[in-house]
């Protein structure tokens, strides 16, 4: 048993280093936006109106990912995640053949690199440590493209003809599925990094600056939890 325990003290010094700079894991994040109730008429190349197409009003969403972080540059720590926004809304549907009524679950995906730094640090010896900190960064986002005209003439299997088509339902998931948006921002971000005994939390609010990762919104707040 000794020689067992010996053999493993070289590897509990190896890991405790790598891990007093850096760290790995899973996060939960709430996204904080409004997106407005929409309704547009549906129209014939001569403009004349043959229905119309609504969405409800829908607010926030909700995700999971994960994160990487390295404290081996003095001054700043980087910080790497990738997570997901899930929300849902109501859409409606209308021309002369057909009505539908369809509850769409939308998403974005997105990566975040962040350099930050340490603001202060308060410890109570053996049960805790916090550390609060600001950061700012670059991010990467994949977002579902708004549903407009050009795309309901396109999931209707009679063609352009949309006074006289019924909506393919699963055509219209993939369509946003395969018609999705790529955008690149900035964001700032400030939280609370706590330790205690071994467990490592973040709790963090971040801005982020990117168009249309929420539909005709130039940003969007999010609260995160590690």
């Amino acid at each position: 048993m000794n020689k067992l325990i010996k053999s493993l003290i070289p590897l509990f010094i190896i890991t405790s280093q790598v891990f007093a700079i850096a760290g790995f894991g899973i996060s939960a994040n709430q996204s904080l936006f409004n997106v407005d109730a929409s309704t547009s008429d549906l129209t014939l190349p001569d403009g004349s109106k043959v229905g119309s197409f609504s969405s409800s009003k829908y607010s926030n969403g909700y995700g999971l990912g994960g994160y990487l972080y390295i404290d081996v540059i003095p001054f700043i720590d980087i910080d790497i995640e990738g997570n997901s926004i899930i929300s849902r809304y109501d859409f409606s549907f209308v021309n002369p053949v057909d009505t539908l009524k369809k509850q769409i679950i939308i998403g974005a995906l997105s990566g975040y690199i962040t350099a930050q730094k340490k603001l202060f640090k308060l410890s109570i010896p053996l049960l805790a440590k916090a550390k609060l900190t600001a950061g700012a960064g670059i991010n990467f986002n994949i977002s579902p493209p708004v549903i407009d005209q050009t795309m309901l003439e396109s999931i209707i299997p009679t063609g352009s003809d949309v006074s006289n088509g019924t909506v393919d339902t699963k055509a219209l998931i993939e369509y946003i599925g395969d018609n999705k948006n790529s955008s690149t921002g900035f964001h700032i971000q400030t939280g609370l990094q706590f330790k205690i005994l071994m467990l490592d939390s973040f709790l963090y609010y971040r801005q982020v600056f990117a168009d249309n990762v929420i539909p005709d919104a130039k940003g969007f707040g999010s609260l995160n939890l590690r």
